[in-house]
């Protein structure tokens, strides 16, 4: 009778982690997503760790002169370019969820096409945001066992 109880614990752990995947696996992606945003618009550090290529300078004097900070690559200005960047679920199955970052807009895939020609794919993570993600994922499946 135990054994039974255990199993079928076992079954609806599993029927919840595959119920949940798509909505987990999204909120993982958004909180890697905020890690890189964070990186790259405080520090203008490329998933490598080091500063991007720097503006040109006229750019860096036009950016200057309008307000805007220079001193190193944030991809920010207007802010529709991080704004219209999202996690989308681009295939799932009983095994696996996978979620695509990108931009949801042409005009933003354009921009960040533009961007990966000078700079590389800007919406790469870091090592220590991929470390994070990883560990996100496995504390969820410790959690829906319990052993937290």
């Amino acid at each position: 009778m135990a054994l039974e109880k255990i199993i079928e614990e076992i079954r609806r752990i599993k029927a919840d982690l595959t119920n949940n995947r798509e909505a987990e696996a999204l909120r993982i992606a958004f909180d890697q997503l905020a890690l890189t945003k964070l990186r790259i618009q405080t520090r203008g550090e490329s998933a490598a760790g080091g500063p991007f290529a720097p503006y040109v300078p006229a750019y860096a004097k036009e950016r200057k002169a309008a307000g805007y900070q220079a001193g190193y690559v944030d991809f920010t200005r207007t802010g529709r370019l991080w704004a219209g960047i999202a996690p989308q679920v681009e295939s799932s199955n009983v095994f696996s969820a996978t979620v695509v970052i990108r931009a949801t807009s042409q005009q933003g895939e354009d921009i960040l096409a533009g961007q990966a020609r000078k700079r590389g794919n800007i919406l790469t993570p870091s090592k220590a945001e991929l470390d994070l993600v990883r560990a996100a994922n496995r504390q969820r499946i410790r959690k829906a066992f319990g052993l937290t």
